[in-house]
């Protein structure tokens, strides 16, 4: 029998939570080694939702650390089951115009209708909305866009809506984003009253195909303050800049598709410290060098006149 997405009364486990501010953003990492209440895991019986060390075959460490969150750190799934846990973000995400999630993930299901699902919701869990890739309206007046997929295994990077059916080719880093103002109902069960929900749920059918299910670690979200995105509502940002190559272990090439106009190219790394900032770009194209960064994943953002105009990611490596 299939249980309740979210009940009322839920577990509040510790788990490893860091916020640190900088400046105009805001960053919120998980990484699932020490304790926290920003997750949440359904509490109703059978729940596969797990926080501990992978030790199955596909699923056999986690992405750092030793822990991760996991549909059973040591058994496959279970059929004919639905499991949830929910991440909380908690003020200021949302009073934000624009914030993304990030989060590292495996998954080895069957390829029929076992599967997993991200959603959202404002209401304190009352109504939902899928995390898709999509420019219709929530019920809530936000929009939701998936970024792309960074495959660690390949170097790859893919852009379409989440999947979680097959197996995946090792650790995959997805990102989403969504925007405008957030209109959070007071009424919610979370506290403080002013918390988005995103729930994970993980569904299973009456086969058993001996599958491991799906594993997921070090969830970041960061968001911008609202005066930093004045021109971006109501639309996604539509200008691009193409980095190649990406990944670099020396340097890069930025080209604009549009003329910059002194602009502000910031570098933060996955902690929210900007460790790069160079001002007044004019141009279209820009050699971006590595200087002393050490291997990693790193955020570029353009901004002019504290405008956001370009947000892109970049990975260095040796």
């Amino acid at each position: 029998m299939k249980k309740k997405l979210f009940p009322l009364i839920v577990l509040f486990l510790l788990v490893f939570t860091s916020m640190k501010t900088n400046a105009q953003y805001t960053y919120d990492s998980v990484s699932f080694e020490t304790p926290t209440s920003t997750i949440l895991i359904d509490t109703s019986s059978n729940n596969m939702w797990q926080i501990g060390t992978p030790s199955k075959l596909f699923f056999d460490s986690a992405h750092s650390g030793t822990k991760a969150i996991l549909t059973d750190s040591i058994n496959n799934y279970i059929p004919n089951d639905t499991s949830v846990f929910i991440y909380v973000i908690r003020h200021p995400y949302t009073v934000t115009c624009y914030t993304s999630m990030e989060f590292w993930h495996k998954y080895d299901t069957d390829t029929l209708t076992d599967k997993g699902i991200i959603d959202a919701s404002y209401d304190g869990g009352n109504s939902w909305v899928t995390v898709s890739d999509t420019n219709n309206v929530s019920p809530w007046g936000s929009r939701f866009w998936w970024d792309y997929d960074f495959h660690e295994t390949t170097g790859n990077y893919t852009a379409h809506d989440l999947i979680t059916s097959g197996k995946s080719d090792g650790w995959i880093l997805s990102l989403f984003n969504w925007q405008w103002y957030f209109p959070v109902r007071l009424d919610t069960i979370i506290v403080p009253p002013d918390s988005l929900m995103i729930r994970f749920t993980f569904i299973s059918d009456s086969i058993d195909t001996h599958k491991e299910g799906w594993m997921i670690d070090d969830i970041l979200t960061y968001s911008m303050e609202r005066q930093l995105c004045s021109g971006i509502e109501g639309k996604k940002i539509g200008k691009k800049i193409s980095i190649s190559p990406n990944p670099f272990s020396s340097q890069t090439t930025l080209k604009a598709d549009f003329l910059l106009n002194n602009s502000t190219i910031t570098i933060y790394n996955s902690f929210g410290q900007v460790v790069n900032q160079t001002e007044g770009n004019t141009g279209r194209t820009f050699i971006l060098y590595r200087h002393n960064l050490p291997s990693g994943l790193y955020y570029l953002l353009v901004t002019e006149k504290n405008k956001l105009i370009v947000k892109e990611k970049i990975i260095i490596t040796e």
